[in-house]
This record gives C-alpha cells, structure tokens and sequence, in this order.
C-alpha cells in the first residue's frame, strides 16, 4: 500500500481537486491521510465528504502540542501512515493518473531502490495549459551537488519513497519554505547511487495561480532559505568524504540568503 500524506491549510477552492486526482489514479492500492493545519475556512467540510464516501481517505487535524506548519502536519501524517511506500502531495497540486501504477512498479521491482524520483510541472489555474518544467534538468551525473545548484531538483510530490528508508520523521518542523529542498538534500546524503531510479516522467501537476509561502520573498523567506542550507551544510560536513564542491555552494548560498534578509529588513 501507499500512504498519501497531504498537509492543509485553507484550500477549499482546491482540495477537491486534488482529492479527485488520487481517486482518478490507476494504481488502487493507497491510503490518504489529510492533516488539517487549523484551517478557518470550509476546508474540513469539503475534505469530510471524501472521507465519508471513500474509506482510504483519513482526517486529522494537527495535535496543538506540534509547531503549526506544514512540515508538523507532514511528520503527523507520516507516523499515522501504514503503507509500505509513502508520498508526500501539497494540497493544491495533482497527480496523473498514472502516477502510482508506475512509480511503485519500480519500487516493487528491486528491493534495494529507496526511492522512486519523477518529475513536475507547472500548469495554469486559470487556463488550465501546462506550463514550464519544475526542474532544468530530468538528469545529472552528481545528484547531490545538481540538487544543491537547482540544475536538478523534485518537488514535495514526485518522488515516492520506501518508508523503511526514513530512520525518523522526515521534515524539519519550524522551516517555513525550502522543506522540500532540505529533506531531498538530507535523503541525496544517506542514499546510494543504486537506491534511486531516477524515472524521468512527469506525473506532478504544480498549480501557479494561488498564493504560495515561496512567492512572499520577505525577510522571512531568506531567512529559511537560509537556515535550510546552514542545516544541510552541518549534515554534509559530518559525513567522512567531505564533497568540497558542494560545501563550497553551500557556504555561497549561505552568504547571499543572508545579504537578501538583512536587504528586506531595511
């Protein structure tokens, strides 16, 4: 089975579309666990009806005792998870019908592999057209480094994991954007080349339209940008083959977020 773990926050205009895009999948075999951010809008309602008309989807709201955010949601939903895979969908974008069928076909294929990577895209909320690609590239000889140059990078929802890869939750709570970005740079770390099969399709829709944590550039998002690297940076310099060309990004990185949030607060 696959757990689907979905993090939500205000987005009745868009949920039940992305719900409707995991009953569309081919693949059957998957549960769905919606964690509710505290949303002060019909969220609840629309999500309701789903978990009323088709028992593989589940509704949590967030435990007051977790940081609100995203990422608490995300590690909640993970520890309610059964599944033997798990994928991580942001609330307002979709998967392609063929998403699940293909992704775990290679995961059930090779025991070894971790991981499953595709690829997204941006489409139109208006229109509907497809747009740019998330990412530069669907290839690159040094995916750790690529990943940290953005030549090469995945959205929340195009890999698909083997749960057992995750030793403990995988988000840092408290980050308010770059989660995606510094959970696939910890994984890039721990992983073997002959853990990823990299399948270069493009199963995840990325709405553009709606207000995203990524397009408010305030001090703020400089800041976590920022903190992002400087966690990855600690991570990479206690492995024991130092990858200097990435260190020296890293620290590069560091020192322009840095320049932007003191910029902003001017």
């Amino acid at each position: 089975m696959i757990s689907i773990v979905i993090p939500s926050f205000n987005r009745e205009h868009y949920i039940a579309e992305t719900l409707q895009s995991l009953i569309n999948q081919t693949y059957n075999d998957w549960e769905c666990i919606i964690v509710d951010d505290g949303s002060t809008d019909e969220t609840e309602t629309v999500i309701k009806k789903y978990t009323a008309a088709d028992p593989r989807f589940h509704f949590y709201k967030r435990p007051s005792k977790m940081l609100k955010g995203a990422n608490s949601c995300r590690n909640f939903g993970f520890s309610k998870s059964k599944g033997e895979f798990i994928k991580f969908l942001d609330s307002d974008d979709l998967l392609a019908p063929d998403c699940l069928e293909k992704q775990v076909a290679i995961l059930k294929s090779n025991q070894n592999i971790k991981v499953c990577f595709s690829y997204g895209r941006y489409f139109n909320d208006s229109t509907k057209n497809l747009e740019e690609f998330w990412s530069r590239n669907k290839e690159y000889d040094d995916y750790l480094y690529g990943h940290i140059t953005n030549q090469i990078r995945w959205q929340t929802a195009d890999p698909l994991w083997r749960k057992s890869f995750f030793s403990e939750t995988p988000f840092k709570e408290g980050l308010m954007n770059s989660q995606e970005w510094l959970m696939h740079g910890e994984a890039l770390l721990k992983l073997k080349n002959e853990e990823i099969y990299n399948l270069q399709e493009t199963f995840t829709l990325i709405r553009r339209g709606n207000e995203r944590m990524s397009s408010n550039q305030s001090s703020n998002y400089y800041k976590n940008q920022k903190k992002a690297r400087v966690y990855l940076l600690s991570d990479l310099l206690k492995k024991n083959n130092f990858h200097f060309q990435a260190i020296n990004q890293l620290l590069k990185q560091i020192i322009v977020y840095q320049y932007w949030e003191i910029q902003k607060k001017i």
